[in-house]
């Protein structure tokens, strides 16, 4: 049986064009506030574009997934399809800022097309007056418009999910399915969320009409399409999810208990913003300021349910089904350090397709009630969408604003800085990055410490500055940066970066920010120091041993070479590493330099491999550590870095699962170095598993046989 086509009266066609119009006259609204507060120039909302165009280019000059030429290949650029069309446009000659326009521009082609695939939906499901609302109501939410214009790739997939739900009725009606299979491929290239929407939609309409036939087949190529990014992902960075995908993640910085705690708190945040969207935008949601009551109508939630639970037949089992999905995912992707960013820009991919089920269930309310009161049906739709109409005027009118502001910002702090350095600077200048994303507009060479652009620099949220020092330590000397781009807050916080300038800042942005940009001269002399034995007894107990091994604890790429893992816990707090400067007790009236070293305060146990052994030889193991480390704690209120004091050391070694030893040991001020011996009997031959428990701080471990 065919699905039943919308209605295509004069109110529809009308309509449409009336949407179109309204969506062009937003675009217009938000762009001349980008451009009034820019002074003419296209600049993004989030800083992240340049990173895209970045990767865009050298997609386009034949470097794909390199964000410098000579980097190691990475997937900070989330969005494959995005990149592949911005690489497109510049091979084209769309280059500089004009990119920039491309994809702002590319965005407000999406909000279009967005509002008529709104119509369609809502058409479809219930007739052309609800069909209008949805367009309308899509145009008019100013965060979503937000999120189309910004330039990100948040509008190509929400542009993709709504012809995906488009294509799910017309397929779960017996229609065919190739839009569906169109735009499920699109959104797998497109958003981590397209895999597991094209899976679960497969599996569902193969459950519903059979699983034979080349359209059976056909309709598993979107997971297909996911499955592929996934591997080549795997294949070109030594990773399966993108670069930035990993850091992001919860589950990964602030453990299991603190992830569920904040992600409940999340989600009921969001539920309620459905629900009432009254409350005040300053409230916080999830780790930014919420903006629900501006994103979606007055009891939204209410109407989007009402529309799944009365939404005709053959369609009301696809409405359902995609309810669900929306859900699930939502649960999938909230537990990231950005959840409730940008006005909950990682949730927004499905915002229209609930703001279309929003006036379907209004027009669903209005006809159950014109059956007692016929004289009921169109006043009350009518009403009812003019005030959800009227908030959405203001919604938008409200965001424009932020939009400009947020654009103004960025190109005070962030362009201003790329403009200087491109002006001051030697062309091809190597510099270190702390804080932005502005190589694209510079043509510098630059190490992102945050580890965005590198897959070799993976960082829990709470370990920046840990791993990002180490990061430097294994920076050739002759790629060494010159200069270091940081912020005000970067530096009073990471007292490491403090040891890596070289006087005060030759450039500070003066945008009224609360965190202006710096640029500082580098230094290097502090770092590479924590990669030396420094105390003699140490030397001396290992002199005539050769080193097979060493591993420097929160060196990402290190750990990831030698299978390193590690779980340590105060109650129920997840303790993560952190750097410490500090000097060796002195020898003699000689004082010792500073040396700078990242680890981590372990009340639990480490695991990892000692590569180059040789069976049957005592492992000789030298660590470092400190009667005092310090630990970054994460707690659902908040993260902060705390000095644990451990005077009376002790560890449990293990060696291929058995035990070789305890070693207990009293730490006094300063950093230490202790040896551990491992029986040769339980030495592996290439390789040996070590297992390091009890209550201890570890920074850097070197291994002699």
């Amino acid at each position: 049986m065919s699905p039943p086509e919308p209605p295509r009266d004069w109110r529809g066609g009308q309509g449409r064009k009336a949407l179109v119009i309204v969506a062009l006259v937003v675009s217009l609204g938000f762009l001349s506030a980008l451009l009034s507060a820019t002074e003419g120039h296209f600049v993004p909302q989030v800083i992240d574009l340049y990173l895209v165009c970045q990767y865009a280019k050298a997609m386009a000059e034949g470097h794909p997934f390199h964000f410098n030429p000579e980097d190691p290949a990475s997937s900070g650029a989330t969005s494959l399809l995005q990149t592949v069309v911005l690489a497109g446009a510049h091979a084209l000659g769309i280059r500089g800022e004009g990119l920039v326009a491309f994809a702002i521009l590319m965005g407000a082609a999406c909000l279009v097309g967005s509002a008529l695939l709104a119509h369609r939906v809502a058409s479809r499901l219930a007739g052309p007056r609800e069909g209008f609302l949805a367009g309308a109501l899509v145009a008019l939410s100013g965060p979503v418009a937000w999120g189309f214009l910004s330039g990100s790739d948040v509008g190509l997939a929400m542009l993709l999910c709504l012809w995906l739900f488009d294509g799910l009725l017309v397929a779960w009606a017996g229609g065919p399915e190739r839009s569906l299979v169109a735009a499920a491929t699109l959104l797998a290239l497109a958003r981590p969320e397209g895999l597991p929407l094209a899976l679960a939609i497969a599996a569902a309409l193969t459950l519903r009409r059979g699983g034979r036939g080349r359209a059976a087949l056909l309709r598993w190529l979107p997971a297909v399409a996911g499955l592929a990014v996934l591997a080549l992902n795997r294949a070109l960075t030594g990773a399966w999810l993108g670069t930035s995908v990993a850091g992001k993640s919860l589950v990964f910085s602030y453990g299991l208990t603190n992830t569920l705690a904040a992600v409940s708190a999340y989600g009921g945040d969001v539920a309620r913003g459905l629900l009432l969207g009254f409350y005040p935008s300053e409230a916080t949601i999830g780790l930014s300021r919420g903006w629900a009551s501006v994103t979606f109508p007055p009891l939204a939630l209410a109407f989007v349910l009402l529309g799944a639970a009365a939404a005709p037949e053959p369609y009301r089992g696809a409405v359902r089904a995609w309810l669900l999905l929306v859900v699930a995912v939502f649960a999938l992707v909230s537990p990231n350090v950005f959840m409730g960013v940008h006005f909950n820009r990682y949730l927004m991919w499905a915002f229209p397709t609930l703001l279309a089920l929003t006036a379907v269930g209004l027009g669903l309310l209005a006809r159950l009630l014109g059956r007692l009161d016929p004289a009921l049906d169109r006043p009350l739709f009518g009403a009812v969408a003019a005030l959800m109409l009227a908030l959405g005027v203001l919604s938008t009118a409200r965001i424009a604003v932020l939009y400009g502001e947020i654009a103004g910002g960025l190109w005070l702090r962030d362009v201003s800085a790329a403009q200087w350095i491109q002006r001051t600077l030697p062309p091809g200048v190597r510099m270190a990055n702390a804080v932005t994303s502005v190589e694209y507009l510079t043509g510098h060479t630059s190490l992102n410490l945050y580890g965005v652009t590198r897959s070799d620099i993976r960082a829990r949220a709470t370990e920046r500055e840990a791993v990002a020092f180490e990061a430097l330590g294994r920076v050739p000397e002759s790629q060494r940066p010159r200069y270091f781009i940081t912020s005000v807050s970067t530096q009073e916080s990471y007292s490491t970066f403090q040891e890596l300038v070289d006087g005060p800042p030759i450039f500070q942005t003066t945008s009224l920010s609360s965190d202006e940009i710096l640029i500082f001269r580098m230094r290097w002399d502090a770092v590479g120091r924590n990669r030396r034995i420094a105390m003699p007894e140490t030397l001396a107990a290992v002199s005539g041993l050769r080193e097979v091994d060493r591993l420097n604890v929160c060196d990402s790429w290190d750990e990831a070479e030698h299978g390193y893992s590690f779980e340590s816990r105060l109650g129920p707090l997840l303790l993560a590493g952190a750097a410490r400067v500090d000097s060796y007790p002195r020898a003699g009236d000689v004082p010792s330099e500073p040396v700078i070293d990242a680890g981590r305060v372990i009340l639990g146990a480490e695991s990892f491999q000692v590569r180059g052994t040789a069976r049957g030889r005592d492992l000789v193991v030298v660590l470092r550590t400190a009667a005092s480390a310090a630990a970054a704690v994460v707690k659902v209120e908040g993260s902060r870095t705390s000095t644990l004091a451990i005077p009376e050391a002790g560890l449990v070694v293990e060696a291929g699962g058995r035990p070789a030893g305890r070693f207990d040991f009293r730490l006094g001020p300063g950093w230490a170095e202790r040896v551990l011996r491992v029986p040769g009997a339980l030495v592996g031959d290439g390789s040996t598993a070590l297992r390091l428990s009890g209550r201890y701080a570890s920074f850097y471990y070197w291994f002699y046989q």
